[in-house]
């Protein structure tokens, strides 16, 4: 259950380092990581109860043994004392195995999470640098004509058509706007539109 659960953790940081395009995706990436690590805190408190019920167990096989010790000394009883003892033993040497199987566990969760954090912030590392800006902004030319008016932008017309209807030219009005992506020109913004 553990394996699947780390291996889960695993798949998702191994998802996020290669594939994370966009912010939204890393936060769901890292909610489900977040999910998987509660089910893994689960799991290291079930073994806690396991070991601790483990603890009661063997208390209460001591002073039942003990309580044999002292009111049944014949030679019939020996054996059932014996017997408590051996049982006793298997308990002690199961618990103490309960014990080292739970330290490499944690042990391993551990290297685990220490590998999936690495991993996550190679991935975050990388999607800041990638949404960092890199272009600089464009050169603006002065070489336009001064003359012209201002239009408002309306629904469906770009740049380019903007210049055909009014007989201008694209550059003239990328320059005298100072428009960095021509893509991005919206409903409503005014443009100078220089004309000869």
């Amino acid at each position: 259950m553990i394996r699947s659960l780390v291996y889960s953790v695993f798949c998702f940081a191994t998802l996020l380092a290669n594939s994370l395009c966009a912010q939204s995706d890393a936060k769901i990436l890292l909610a489900n990581l977040k999910q998987d690590l509660e089910l893994v805190s689960r799991d290291l408190n079930s073994l806690r109860s396991e070991v601790e019920m483990l603890r009661r167990e063997n208390a209460q096989l001591r002073v039942a043994i003990h309580q044999d010790n002292r009111s049944n000394e014949s030679s019939q009883q020996s054996g059932a004392v014996l017997e408590l003892q051996n049982r006793l033993q298997a308990l002690e040497l199961a618990f103490r195995q309960s014990e080292r199987d739970r330290g490499s566990r944690q042990e391993e969760i551990s290297k685990k999470f220490q590998q999936i954090i690495e991993q996550m912030n190679k991935g975050f590392e990388q999607v800041t640098k990638s949404n960092s800006p890199k272009a600089q902004a464009p050169a603006f030319s002065n070489d336009y004509p001064k003359n012209g008016f201002v239009h408002t932008v309306e629904r469906g017309e770009t740049i380019s058509s903007i210049a055909v209807k009014y007989k201008s030219k694209v550059s003239w009005i990328i320059n005298a706007n100072q428009i960095a992506d021509p893509t991005k020109v919206f409903v409503g913004r005014e443009l100078f539109v220089p004309q000869k």
